[in-house]
């Protein structure tokens, strides 16, 4: 099956919300704790090692980077938020674009948050989801790291989940075995007009 994501494309990285590009197409954000898995599991998505940058120390994301999938589609990697909170100087900054960013902008559409599947739901994981409550942003919830789990230890944790978000599917992803990226691809297409 042919990936629609294979030639996404980086396209610029930036800090403030005023220099954003035109307001038009579909827009989906990544977003996750500073060691969810969110690079990794993007450069998966894309089938792209080299897209995002991954690094043995997570937060080194700093900026706000935009992939262009094709004349449609971006996705918005924003950087770790143990990052963004760790650094007192941006933290204002950074709560102001978010606010700006999902409160604003219309080519937002859904907001993809990858979580570590041994430590779901932790405190700024509950800001994101609250932040998508609170502006209408569709949540779609992706459990990394499956491979870590057993089959049994993975249902109980997308139940737990499940239950806690009121929404049916979980999406659990694995690097290693590839488990779980076309289901995920599919559920970001879906926001296609």
């Amino acid at each position: 099956m042919q990936n629609y994501f294979k030639n996404t494309t980086f396209e610029f990285g930036l800090t403030k919300y005023e220099s954003l590009p035109v307001d038009i197409g579909t827009e989906v954000v990544l977003c996750g704790r500073s060691n969810a898995g969110k690079s990794t599991s993007l450069n998966k998505l894309t089938e792209n090692s080299k897209l995002a940058r991954t690094s043995k120390t997570p937060g080194r994301t700093t900026e706000i980077n935009f992939f262009r999938v094709d004349a449609q589609l971006r996705l918005l990697d924003l950087p770790g938020y143990g990052y963004a909170k760790s650094q007192k100087k941006n933290a204002s900054m950074w709560d102001k674009f978010m606010s700006d960013y999902f409160s604003k902008r219309k080519s937002l559409k859904a907001a993809v948050l990858f979580m570590d599947i041994r430590h779901p739901l932790k405190e700024l994981d509950l800001e994101i989801i609250e932040l998508c409550r609170k502006n209408s942003v569709d949540l779609i919830p992706v459990l990394t790291k499956s491979d870590k789990l057993s089959n049994q230890k993975i249902a109980l944790v997308k139940k737990s989940v499940s239950s806690y978000l009121a929404i049916k599917e979980i999406i659990n992803v694995s690097i290693n075995d590839n488990n779980g990226f076309q289901r995920l691809r599919e559920t970001i297409m879906s926001y296609l007009d």
